[in-house]
């Protein structure tokens, strides 16, 4: 997968390059520019309101009117031009009347010269005065603080009882950032329960790598819903084989909840070798798993509702900053019960996390599938084969039956700017958990795979057309991804075509990761591979769940707070990117330390018992030394 990352985003940053000076045509240049922004900076006087509109092209001359409408009825690569977007300062406007009367007015007015008027809609407008503000936030800094006074009084006792040689309890260590800190820092060479789970180590490599592309692609997504003053700079990236294959890249998303599974699986199974595995140690490794999301995706919902807002201004700050914490504040609990991907797209609430709630509710129907799977192993593959396949089913069925193409062209420029919210695509064939079913339930049987072979002691890595299949799988789910490209061509494949793709799309490349991952964890030959083992990854990797909740949000903040036209550039971009991966990775080191770990920590010590030293047998000792001697 990262090779064909790298390979894909070296072909990108070329076509950046080409594309990076192209502007309209002349002809195209004489229309009203997409979006339009008065200075924020010279409407912050006591009484002054600024008014973000939308607004639809609908009269005056014919002539322009129907060359935007050509122009945008290629809704796959260009924005939709026959509407205008704006951002006013009222006040500043001479119309009498409200403040978003007189926006319309000088919007109007900014028209006029294109021999064109506007129809506004009353949803797609907000405005907002100079003396705005926001939620409390004294809450969520009483909670925070009172972590890092925690943290501070476990840390000393731990530290103090250790020095004194006197037990510390579990439920302060839990607290202790010395002891969060080796937890973190810990070499995942070097198991503490049971050493098949060494070759496991590399899975950090593709965490750390597999997120690095998750933040890109946000970098893309949030650049599409920013105004710009070189809208053309974009459009023309879908006009480029590496862009429309990023387009396509949310199918890779796969090997994520392959990952999931998998580990799943693998830890259950070595698992009941000691003891049985029961619905109560189910329901335990739900409430566990719960509890292992919940602190640290509960404070950044906290922040976004509360603190967020008011961390910058500017004209977008409101239209989607404000906004957002206004929808998470009525939608909180569903966030809390991981059951927010089902929500209408209208209202944005830490979009992203939809992740989170397909990933609980794969882990419930996982531990459901393992209390019979680990008893009769035989019907494992099975079973998990025909959830792979009733997947597939589905995904077709939905297609046919909405008559929908495949995920790739729900990322249109159009689809970009509003944030998805009127995509038909994402909430039938992409959010849903059945919809994403196949990672799971390939990373499953590659767990049952993997211990089976262990227990025969057969070696993958000693087979000859295993390695050749290994060496395969990641070229062979990079060309199905690249498939889906055609269906961004102006002829696009029939339906048919559309269906057989889209049923078939995650499943194919759900299979050739899970064969990729066996291949890394039985330590077959190759440099990928020695990359993802590469220790520097295991503490980035046990990061990688806290900067996937906080990118989403340092991403918003550097976008959003910009007061004027952006003007994205290939620099630009890979500017923003590393900015946005370096601040997360700095912001999840102390959620990581103060919250994520101590909730872990402290369920562990509620439900488990202290293990406890096996006794030393001396005359083993005694023998063993003679034998080496």
């Amino acid at each position: 997968m990262v090779r064909a990352v790298v390979v894909l985003f070296l072909l990108f940053v070329v076509n950046l390059w080409m594309v990076g000076s192209v502007e309209f045509s002349d002809t195209l240049d004489s229309v009203p520019p997409l979006f339009d922004l008065d200075d924020w900076a010279r409407c912050r006087r006591p009484g002054d309101v600024y008014c973000v509109l939308e607004a639809a092209l609908v009269s005056g001359n014919q002539t322009t009117l129907q060359l935007l409408k050509d122009y945008s009825s290629q809704s796959l690569r260009h924005f939709n031009r026959t509407l205008v977007h704006r951002g006013v300062c009222a006040t500043r406007c001479e119309a009498e009347g409200p403040a978003e009367t007189r926006a319309r007015s000088c919007v109007n007015e900014g028209l006029r010269p294109y021999g064109v008027q506007a129809q506004f809609n009353n949803t797609r407008s907000l405005c907002v005065s100079a003396t705005s503000t926001g939620h409390d936030a004294r809450a969520l800094a009483v909670l925070l603080l009172a972590l890092v006074v925690l943290a501070a009084l476990a840390t000393a006792t731990h530290i103090i009882t250790d020095r004194f040689d006197v037990k510390c309890p579990r439920i302060v260590v839990a607290f202790s950032l010395r002891r969060n800190w080796q937890i973190l820092t810990y070499d995942r060479t070097k198991p503490r329960s049971d050493q098949r789970m060494k070759g496991v180590a590399c899975m950090e490599g593709i965490r750390v790598m597999g997120m690095q592309c998750v933040i890109f692609a946000h970098v893309l997504l949030l650049t599409g819903t920013s105004f710009i003053d070189n809208p053309q700079f974009l459009e023309h990236i879908y006009e480029t084989f590496a862009g429309q294959a990023v387009m396509n890249s949310p199918v890779w998303l796969q090997a994520f909840f392959c990952l999931s599974g998998f580990l799943l699986s693998y830890s259950t199974l070595i698992g009941v070798e000691s003891s049985p595995f029961t619905p109560l140690k189910a329901l335990v490794a739900v409430v566990n798993r719960w509890m292992r999301l919940t602190p640290v995706a509960g404070i950044i919902l906290w922040f976004t509702i509360s603190w967020l807002p008011q961390l910058g201004s500017g004209p977008l700050w409101s239209w989607y900053v404000d906004s957002e914490a206004e929808a998470c504040s009525e939608r909180w609990w569903y966030h809390i019960l991981y059951v927010h991907n089902h929500l209408p797209l209208n209202k944005l609430c830490m979009g992203h996390t939809w992740y989170l709630a397909v990933d609980m509710q794969l882990h419930i129907l996982g531990m459901l599938l393992l209390l019979v799977l680990v008893r009769y192993r035989s019907v494992a593959l099975p079973i998990l084969g025909t959830l792979l396949a009733c997947s597939a089913a589905a995904a077709g069925f939905v297609v046919y039956w909405y008559q929908l193409t495949p995920i790739i062209t729900a990322q249109s420029p159009e689809d970009l700017r509003t944030l998805f919210s009127k995509s038909s695509i994402l909430p039938k064939l992409y959010l849903p958990m059945w919809m994403n079913l196949a990672g799971y339930a390939c990373g499953m049987a590659a767990a049952f795979v993997l211990y089976e072979i262990q227990r025969k002691g057969i070696k993958l890595r000693d087979s000859k057309l295993f390695n050749l299949i290994f060496h395969l799988s990641l070229p062979v789910g990079t060309a199905i991804v690249w498939l889906g490209v055609s269906f961004l061509h102006e002829e696009t494949p029939p339906q048919w075509a559309a269906i057989t793709y889209s049923a078939l799309d995650r499943p194919l490349v759900a299979i050739c990761f899970a064969i990729f991952m066996l291949g890394c964890v039985t330590k077959c030959k190759s440099a990928l591979r020695s990359m993802f083992a590469w220790k520097g990854f295991h503490t980035l990797g046990r990061l990688s769940y806290c900067v996937f909740l906080t990118h989403f949000v340092i991403l918003r903040v550097l976008v959003t707070s910009n007061p004027q036209l952006g003007h994205p550039t290939t620099l630009s971009l890979i500017s923003l990117l590393i900015t946005a991966s370096v601040l997360s990775h700095l912001a999840a080191i102390p959620l990581c330390l103060l919250a994520e770990l101590p909730a872990i920590e402290l369920f562990k010590a509620l439900t488990e018992k202290e293990r406890v030293p096996a006794p030393i047998d001396l005359d083993l000792v005694v023998t063993k030394r003679n034998e080496n001697v």
